[in-house]
């Protein structure tokens, strides 16, 4: 596997894993979302980083697999 191939497959569980953390964070008690909260590291809401990710990892694939 090439250096780009182990990235893309980085950047895809990158993704995969935050869209899995909106989900669960979405299902979460009220106890554990508040928790979540506490020192949350983004200035935007989470559903725009997560759109975010998912948009970036999808350039950095079209890109990758350009080369």
């Amino acid at each position: 596997m090439t250096h780009n191939e182990k990235l893309l497959n980085a950047l895809m569980q990158f993704k995969n894993s935050a869209y899995e953390i909106r989900e669960l964070w979405e299902e979460a008690d009220s106890i554990t979302n508040n928790n979540l909260c506490d020192d949350y590291p983004f200035s935007n809401d989470f559903e725009e980083v997560i759109e975010k990710i998912g948009d970036w990892a999808m350039t950095q694939k079209r890109l990758l697999k350009q080369q």
